[in-house]
C-alpha cells in the first residue's frame, strides 16, 4: 500500500468499518501525514491566494471540498464563490489564540464527524502561514503607499514604471509620464501651518484619483509634487487629460479657496529612455509651465517613439 493510498479520504471513510481499535489507528495514521504533508507544503509561499489553493487542492484527498473562501478583516480572501447547492461549513482560524478569521468550505456532500475532526485538524496546519502572509502583504502594501494621501508612493512609481516600460517596449504601446506640482501650496504652508497643507494635498490626492483607471496610474512623488503614469494613448488624451485635472482643480472648492492651481509637465516614453531621463524631459516641461504663469501645461519635445 503506498503512501498515497494511505492519505485518500476513500480509506479513511473506509476505516469507519474497521473494529474500533484499528479504526482509530487508521484515522490517527492519515491524519498525521496528511498534516505533515500540508504543514510542508504551505511553508512555499507567502501569498494568501497561494496558500489557499494548496490548502484546497491537498484536503481534496481526504474531504469532498469543492470550493473554499477565507474571510478575514482585512479583506485579503480568496475571490472564489461557492455554488448554492453545495454544503457550506464555516470553520475558525486562531493565530497565537486569535481569531485569524474563517474558512468557508464548499463542500459536495455533509461530512462524516471523522472527516470534519479531520478537516478541523487539517486547517490548523494553514493557520500561521497564512497569517505570516497576511502580515507580509500588509507591509508590502504600506511599503508602496504614501501615509498621508493614500495614493501610491515614489516606491511604487518605480516599481511601476519599470513593469509598464518592458511592457511599452515588447508591447510597442505608448508609454507617457505626467509631473504634477501645486501651484501657491508654499503659500498655503507658510500662511496656514502644516496641517492644513496636509489637508490640501490629501484633498487634492482624491481629487486625482477621479482620475485613475486600468491605464492610468497616480502617485505622489514628494511633497507637493505627484506623477502619472499613462499607458497606450495617444498625444490628444494627454492633453484632455491634463487640461481636466486643471478645471477640477479649479471648480474644487477645497483647492480654490486657497486659490490654487496646478502646472503639468508631461513627456512620452522613447525607445532608449530610463526613468531619469524620462523624468528629466517631464521635469523641464513642468518648469517651462510654470514660466508661462499658473494653470498651464507643456508637452516634451519628442524624438523617435518606442513604436
Amino acid at each position: 500500500m503506498t503512501a498515497h493510498t494511505w492519505l485518500s479520504y476513500k480509506l479513511f471513510n473506509l476505516s469507519l468499518t474497521h473494529p474500533l481499535l484499528l479504526n482509530m489507528l487508521i484515522k490517527s495514521k492519515v491524519a498525521d501525514r496528511a498534516y505533515v504533508n500540508l504543514a510542508s507544503k504551505l511553508q512555499s509561499s507567502l501569498d494568501p491566494e497561494v496558500l489557499l489553493a494548496i490548502f484546497k487542492h491537498n484536503v481534496r484527498e481526504y474531504i469532498p471540498l469543492c470550493n473554499l473562501i477565507f474571510h478575514a478583516d482585512n479583506n485579503i480572501s480568496a475571490a472564489e464563490i461557492s455554488a448554492p447547492d453545495n454544503v457550506n461549513l464555516r470553520l475558525d482560524l486562531f493565530n497565537h489564540g486569535y481569531v485569524l478569521g474563517q474558512l468557508e468550505c464548499g463542500l459536495e456532500q455533509s461530512l462524516t464527524m471523522a472527516q470534519q475532526a479531520l478537516l478541523t485538524q487539517l486547517s490548523k496546519a494553514l493557520s500561521n502561514p497564512l497569517y505570516n502572509a497576511l502580515e507580509y502583504q500588509k507591509m508590502k502594501l504600506l511599503a508602496f503607499k504614501d501615509s498621508l494621501t493614500g495614493l501610491a508612493n515614489r516606491n511604487k512609481f518605480e516599481h511601476c514604471f519599470q513593469q509598464l516600460s518592458e511592457n511599452s517596449h515588447k508591447k510597442q504601446l505608448e508609454l507617457s509620464l505626467l509631473i504634477i506640482d501645486l501651484d501657491g501650496f508654499k503659500r498655503v504652508n507658510d500662511k496656514y501651518g502644516h496641517q492644513t497643507g496636509d489637508l490640501v494635498l490629501a484633498n487634492f490626492a482624491q481629487l486625482l484619483l477621479q482620475f485613475s483607471g486600468e491605464q492610468v496610474q497616480i502617485f505622489r512623488f514628494a511633497g507637493d509634487e505627484f506623477t502619472i503614469l499613462i499607458n497606450d494613448v495617444d498625444k490628444h488624451f494627454i492633453s484632455c487629460f491634463a487640461q481636466g485635472i486643471q478645471n477640477a482643480v479649479t471648480i474644487n472648492h477645497s483647492l480654490s479657496e486657497f486659490n490654487l492651481s496646478c502646472s503639468i509637465g508631461s513627456a512620452e516614453f522613447q525607445c532608449d529612455d530610463t526613468l531619469d531621463t524620462l523624468f528629466a524631459r517631464a521635469d523641464k516641461a513642468l518648469y517651462r509651465a510654470k514660466a508661462k504663469g499658473r494653470n498651464c501645461a507643456e508637452l516634451a519635445a519628442g524624438t523617435e517613439l518606442c513604436m
